[in-house]
């Protein structure tokens, strides 16, 4: 038997056992990873998609109305955001799914870097993102305001799931926190500590076992890290640029006061 025979065959096995356990109704479970862009979301995604082959395990970024309403007045690039949405809608009125939701934060300009290699094709004129300047990519930095992981769980994540986080604790120090919300349990995590806490984070959540991180879509190992580390290495803001991205009540919920200075202090003008 031919090698794409038998590729084809596993992957008609592994549909067919995937829709006798979900349709049939043996397995009503459905994990959401459901969070902002740029925040390890890929990495737990496929770690889970591992372990759980025959789950419904789904991936997204927007399925509040106020983001899903401005992707259908916006530009063709978001259509991918709506037809991933309007896929999950449609799956969720399926069944009585058990759902649960899983979410991360991250550090404002970590995270905003990580958007500007993502995202570079649409912000400069070039064919090839190391042909970009270090400076050319701090000046698109610098002009952000930082204010997406706010925004997003006050406005996307809040629409979708009914839980205000903002109105919650979060240990800071533990690095992960379990909630009820009207919509269904959710696990929040720090990006910084998924390595140290994603074992324990989602035994707590999904259940016992042995859960194991395989890293995803790593800035280290594509064609433009050098060109990345760079730019970390180089991004500098004044003290007081750093107190608007940094006092903010995201930051305050979920990291503690020396969590929140180290951070600064890898950013901070000498």
């Amino acid at each position: 038997m031919s090698q794409f025979l038998k590729k084809r065959l596993a992957k008609v096995y592994h549909y067919i056992r995937r829709q006798y356990f979900t349709n049939f109704g043996l397995d009503k479970d459905l994990i959401l990873i459901y969070t902002m862009s740029k925040v390890g979301s890929s990495s737990v995604y496929y770690s889970l998609k591992k372990k759980y082959p025959y789950k419904e395990i789904h991936h997204i970024h927007f399925l509040g109305e106020t983001w899903l309403d401005s992707f259908r007045q916006g530009h063709s690039v978001f259509n991918n955001n709506l037809k991933h949405a309007d896929a999950l809608f449609r799956l969720l009125g399926k069944k009585n799914w058990n759902i649960k939701i899983i979410t991360l934060t991250r550090d404002p300009i970590a995270r905003n870097i990580s958007g500007i290699f993502q995202t570079w094709q649409h912000i400069f004129d070039v064919v090839d993102i190391n042909d970009v300047t270090p400076e050319a990519i701090i000046n698109q930095l610098k002009r952000e305001d930082f204010s997406y992981a706010q925004n997003w769980f006050e406005t996307d994540f809040l629409e979708f799931t009914g839980l205000d986080v903002f109105k919650q604790s979060f240990n800071a120090a533990k690095g992960f926190e379990i909630y009820s919300s009207p919509k269904a349990p959710v696990l929040i995590m720090q990006l910084e500590q998924l390595n140290s806490v994603y074992n324990n984070a989602m035994s707590s959540f999904l259940g016992s076992g042995d859960y194991v991180l395989h890293q995803e879509n790593l800035t280290a190992s594509k064609d433009s890290a050098v060109l990345n580390k760079t730019v970390k290495q180089l991004a500098k803001f004044p003290d007081t640029r750093l107190r608007t991205i940094y006092d903010t009540p995201y930051m305050h919920t979920f990291y503690n006061e020396l969590q929140i200075d180290k951070l600064k202090l890898q950013w901070t003008e000498k």
